[in-house]
């Protein structure tokens, strides 16, 4: 799906709305984060007055990974929601604009990929006191008591 924002840069006011569900499981970069067990839900409102473009999106998802320590499996939701300005001139792009290109095509799949991995936590815990697989036998900590050396590592 594309948007053409030519309108949106031009018109005194202009306003649209996309919701869809993202087929995340498809993505080979989404799928290296985590898994989705259900398409996650994006909303895109885009209003324009006088050449000033804000997009608001709102990004609602279930994930399946793996904690970062013990490698328990640990699943949950997350949200994302943000407001940026929509620019056109690259030399302006930072991290809170949205380029569009000069054909002044808008791409909602490919920004709320972005959005997701800009915004998708580095790793999980299955717990915050998680004390992580013993690095001599391998044992889950949380479960076992290891007869290994207690040394930090």
């Amino acid at each position: 799906m594309k948007i053409n924002l030519k309108d949106a840069f031009v018109l005194d006011r202009y306003e649209k709305s996309v919701d869809f569900n993202l087929s995340a499981g498809e993505d080979e970069t989404l799928r290296a984060l985590a898994s989705f067990p259900t398409a996650p839900h994006v909303s895109f409102s885009i209003h324009g007055k006088y050449g000033l473009v804000m997009c608001d999106t709102v990004i609602d998802l279930e994930y399946e990974s793996f904690c970062g320590r013990c490698l328990s499996p640990v699943s949950g939701k997350f949200h994302i929601e943000n407001s940026r300005r929509m620019i056109t001139d690259p030399l302006k792009e930072d991290e809170d604009t949205i380029l569009i290109a000069e054909n002044m095509m808008f791409e909602p799949e490919e920004e709320a990929k972005n959005q997701i991995i800009l915004e998708f936590p580095d790793r999980f815990l299955c717990k915050d006191d998680c004390k992580g697989l013993c690095p001599v036998c391998g044992c889950n900590r949380n479960e076992e008591t290891c007869g290994c050396e207690s040394a930090e590592f």
